[in-house]
């Protein structure tokens, strides 16, 4: 086992009067009371991190395939398919309670 490293803050004698209430209610000692509250709060980050790069992946995603989509439909031979494809999502967005906007598909 390593060592552990000491880190120093300074802080009111309010918060550490419930701190050490907080660590004695789950019957550790401060300072695991703290740790533990810190390395929950890296864990968030590092999640928080990964799902936003997750939303943002999914979003460039979903703008290639209404892009892709879109130019299908202008593409096809049967010439009133897209606005009809338009027409449809406006609708369903209703239907479903969202807002259909105009960049994402609806029409204007």
């Amino acid at each position: 086992m390593t060592r552990p490293i000491c880190l120093q803050v300074y802080i009111s004698s309010e918060l550490s009067s419930l701190i050490r209430k907080a660590a004695k209610a789950k019957g550790i000692s401060m300072s695991e009371w703290v740790r533990s509250l810190l390395a929950n709060a890296c864990a968030e980050e590092e999640l928080t991190s990964r799902f936003t790069a997750t939303v943002e992946r999914i979003s460039r995603q979903s703008v290639f395939l209404m892009v892709g989509v879109d130019a299908l439909l202008a593409g096809h031979a049967d010439h009133g398919l897209r606005e009809r494809a338009h027409q449809a999502y406006a609708r369903k967005c209703k239907e479903i309670g969202v807002a259909g906007a105009t960049g994402e598909g609806g029409v204007s």
